[in-house]
């Protein structure tokens, strides 16, 4: 074994033990919930010590956190239509696509009813919200570079813009998560913006805010 191939064969074992913890973790959540996650359990399934999985994930919430990022990064890849409404558009259909799933929708409502009081809970979700936001702050990005967007276009304004009524209706009212609710989600985050938002063919026109 060469010295240089002994140098890189950590970090590989270390992308594996991570993708195998993320792994079992959404296992047991989607299948059996929060309530039954341990680290104890996910460390057995992923073959890895204890220690290893705590080492990177300092709690079970954590280790819930990150395992429904990577599933939404691996559902929900970032959209790049060429247009700041079809990115918009197509991110939010994802999003609704992944928690119309009955087992993701589980998990998220339970993740979000965890205790506030609870420094590591809090800090998991923050880290979980944090980098859904990162990832779809490209299609900002790519906006102000097309000269879609002005260049001081808040990215974490625009995307709460647009999935603040998803969730507001998956939390709060239980409403339905249609084609309708894209089309008005939208037309609400393009028009703070100034922009307005093309016509969706065969489809009549979202009312307005105060309908």
């Amino acid at each position: 074994m060469t010295e240089k191939s002994a140098q890189r064969r950590p970090g590989g074992r270390t992308a594996r033990n991570r993708e195998n913890v993320l792994r079992a973790t959404a296992e047991v959540l989607l299948h059996e919930g929060y309530e039954h996650l341990t680290v104890a359990r996910v460390a057995a399934a992923a073959q890895v010590a204890e220690t290893t999985v705590y080492r990177r994930w300092p709690s079970k919430a954590h280790l819930a956190a990150d395992a429904l990022s990577e599933l939404a990064r691996t559902d929900n890849p970032i959209p790049d239509t060429g247009t700041l409404e079809g990115d918009l558009r197509a991110l939010l259909g994802q999003i609704l696509a992944l928690i119309e799933r009955p087992e993701v929708r589980r998990v998220i409502l339970t993740v979000v009813s965890l205790a506030t009081d609870d420094d590591e809970v809090v800090a998991a979700k923050v880290a979980f919200w944090e980098s859904r936001f990162v990832g779809a702050a490209a299609i900002v990005i790519r906006a102000v570079e097309r000269g879609e967007l002005a260049p001081e276009s808040d990215p974490y304004e625009l995307i709460e813009d647009l999935v603040a009524p998803t969730y507001f209706r998956l939390l709060v009212t239980g409403r339905p998560l249609d084609d309708r609710l894209v089309d008005r989600s939208v037309e609400l985050a393009l028009s703070r913006q100034g922009i307005c938002a093309a016509p969706v063919p065969g489809r009549p026109a979202s009312p307005s805010a105060d309908d």
